[in-house]
Formats: structure tokens, C-alpha cells, sequence
């Protein structure tokens, strides 16, 4: 009886192991968005911070800006706002701290492109033209390149094109990434062509974008001022003379003041909601 249970157990392990092996489970929603969010950290220059470092740093600053507006105010009910408003700020500024740092790294991805090209023009090989922009390609992401040299002596080209489309996780180098890998599975002698094509159609979109940008930023500007103008006053109005205020003490004022202070905020996101600019989705993710 005994030998015949350890069959059946080592036949079961031998089709489990199968079916693992040949068949791997899709990542689940969850699994999902925790890589969104741990994309969306990358692209904020944030590497190193876990999505649950940003999440225990958001609510620790809901938690301070929730006592310091009870402490300036003492209104509970404007307090609550103040600390929901506050959990959101973090994410607010990385996502504007993001596109400004993905305007930069497509700009120097630009030159990057250009200097590839000409490299391979001259009739450099891809490896040696990525060695050359390690020594002397765009200050932003010389680092970058002088990683990716370092590891393709150590893993070889492909793995070390996809790490560092990974570390980047830009729209643009993933074209770049994917040319690259297709250029030296399959060879070819029109690599500086594409190349060529790329960098000029980044180039006329990053122009748009920067008039986009400039436009942006004066309506930004605009909804910031109209924002703090209330608030400002009303804590001015506080700390000067507490009893002007004092209708606003009893639960159905501070429930007025919290229907205030929602609109503008709500006021102030709409703003920032028509006057961002469309996002360019990644591609060959894995």
C-alpha cells in the first residue's frame, strides 16, 4: 500500500510541477497595480521607495496637516478635510514632479537617439555606440548607459536592454529598447534609418508639448492663487480675531465651512484635470 501512495504522491508532484512550468498563472488585479504604482514611483525619480513606504508616508502626513489645522483652527470637521486633502498631496506633486522628469529624460533620450545614429553611421557596431554615449552621451542619463555597458558584459545585450527599459520606463526607450533587440535578433543595415525617424518624430512631439507645457503652467499658477486666497484669509481671520469667526464653532458652521472647503479643492482638481496634458502609454511591458 505504502509504494503505491508514493506513486500516486511523486506522479501528482511530477503534473503539478508540469502544469506550473508550461502553464503560469496570469498576475492577478492586485498584482497588477501594485506594479502600476511601482512604475509610477520609477517615473518620479522615487527608485528606492516601496509603494507601501509612499502609502505610510502619505497617511503620516494626512495624520500632521489633520493636527496642526485643529491646533490653528479648532474646527474637527475642517481638520478631517485638511488630513484627507493632505493624504493626496504626496501623490498630487509626484505625479507633476513625474512629467516634468519624463520632459527631461525624453529630451536627453532625443540626443541620446541622435548620437547613436551617428555612431552607427560611422560604423560603429550598437554595443560600441552605447560604450560611446556611456563616455559622452547626455549628462541625464550617462549613468544610465554606463549601467547598461557594465551588464551587457555580464548578462549579455538583450537581458541588459530590458533592465534598463525598466529602470526608464519611458514610452520613448521602449521603442528605442525594441529596435535594438529586433536589429540584433534578426541584423539588418537600416537600423540608423529607424533610429533617424524616431528621434525626429520625438523631437516635433516633444516641441508640441513644451508649448502645451508653458500653457499649462500659467492656468496651473492661476488655479493655485484662486485656491489659497480663501484659505489664507480664513486662517488670518482665525488667529486675528476668534469670535468673527465664532458662528462657524458649532457643528452645522463647520459643516458650512467643509462644503467650502471641498469646492475649492474640488475647484482646484478640476482645473488641474482639464489643463493636464494626454499621457503616451508604455509599450512591450512585460
Amino acid at each position: 500500500m505504502t509504494p503505491l501512495l508514493l506513486s500516486v504522491a511523486f506522479g501528482a508532484a511530477i503534473y503539478l510541477l508540469y502544469e506550473g512550468i508550461t502553464n503560469p498563472r496570469a498576475p492577478s488585479p492586485e498584482t497588477r497595480r501594485m506594479r502600476g504604482v511601482e512604475e509610477f514611483l520609477i517615473r518620479a525619480g522615487l527608485r528606492e521607495v516601496s509603494p507601501r513606504d509612499f502609502v505610510t508616508f502619505s497617511l503620516g502626513a494626512g495624520i500632521v496637516a489633520g493636527v496642526l489645522t485643529y491646533a490653528l483652527l479648532g474646527w474637527g470637521v475642517v481638520s478631517m478635510i485638511a488630513a484627507g486633502l493632505a493624504v493626496a498631496a504626496p501623490t498630487v506633486y509626484y505625479v507633476q514632479r513625474h512629467d516634468r522628469r519624463r520632459a527631461a529624460l525624453q529630451t536627453a533620450l532625443v540626443e541620446a537617439i541622435g548620437q547613436l545614429r551617428d555612431g552607427i553611421r560611422t560604423g560603429l557596431s550598437i554595443q560600441e555606440a552605447l560604450a560611446g554615449l556611456a563616455r559622452s552621451g547626455p549628462e541625464a542619463l550617462r549613468p544610465e548607459f554606463v549601467t547598461l555597458v557594465r551588464e551587457m558584459r555580464l548578462a549579455g545585450f538583450e537581458p541588459s536592454v530590458a533592465a534598463m527599459r525598466e529602470r526608464l520606463a519611458d514610452p520613448v526607450f521602449d521603442v528605442l529598447a525594441a529596435t535594438l533587440l529586433l536589429n540584433d535578433r534578426l541584423g539588418g543595415r537600416n537600423v540608423s534609418q529607424v533610429l533617424d525617424r524616431l528621434a525626429h518624430a520625438t523631437r516635433a512631439e516633444l516641441g508640441i508639448q513644451q508649448e502645451l507645457r508653458a500653457f499649462q503652467a500659467r492656468n496651473v499658477l492661476s488655479a493655485r492663487i484662486v485656491a489659497a486666497v480663501p484659505l489664507v484669509v480664513l486662517v488670518v481671520l482665525r488667529q486675528v480675531n476668534p469670535g468673527y469667526l465664532a458662528i462657524f464653532d458649532d457643528w452645522p458652521g463647520q459643516m458650512v465651512l467643509a462644503g467650502c472647503v471641498l469646492s475649492v479643492a474640488l475647484g482646484y482638481g478640476g482645473m488641474l484635470w482639464m489643463t493636464r496634458l494626454p499621457s503616451e502609454g508604455r509599450v512591450l511591458q512585460p
